[in-house]
């Protein structure tokens, strides 16, 4: 069946083989994001980063699904964070939200009471923490 959301002339992006380059292997690759593309005629693809452990070499590139999903459920392949779509993921399971905050973004240089004349700069962030412990802030 034809995909109505594809035009029947739409190019086929092409998917490349999830490798380090220098390494010339697949076995020590992190992957670090995983994010949707465009709709597309033939196989399923997404574009996707990652870092090979070996040699710290980074790549990011179209793949094909089937290829993302093999690291995906190798044993020990989420040790990290991962972002996958708006999703973050900490020790193979969805981080939750756990509060909202506002920081100054200017950290004075000195524990004395100075008065510079600068403002203060607020910056409203979300944070997200996983059962492990791990938490991050993200910018609302």
């Amino acid at each position: 069946m034809k995909n109505p959301l594809v035009p029947g002339d739409a190019t086929r992006p092409h998917a490349e083989p999830l490798l380090c380059r220098r390494c010339r292997s697949a076995d020590r690759l992190h992957l670090e994001t995983i994010e949707s593309i465009e709709p597309h005629a033939g196989e399923l693809m997404v574009w996707v980063s990652y870092t090979c452990q070996a040699c710290e070499a980074s790549y990011a590139h179209n793949a094909a699904f089937h290829d993302v999903a093999a690291i995906l459920n190798r044993n020990g392949s989420m040790s990290g964070l991962l972002q996958f779509g708006g999703m973050y993921f900490h020790c193979g399971e969805p981080m939750t939200f756990a509060k909202s905050s506002a920081r100054s973004v200017y950290a004075p240089l000195t524990t004395e009471d100075v008065d510079d004349g600068l403002l203060d700069v607020y910056l409203k962030t979300r944070v997200i923490q996983c059962r492990c412990g791990f938490r991050m802030e993200l910018p609302a």
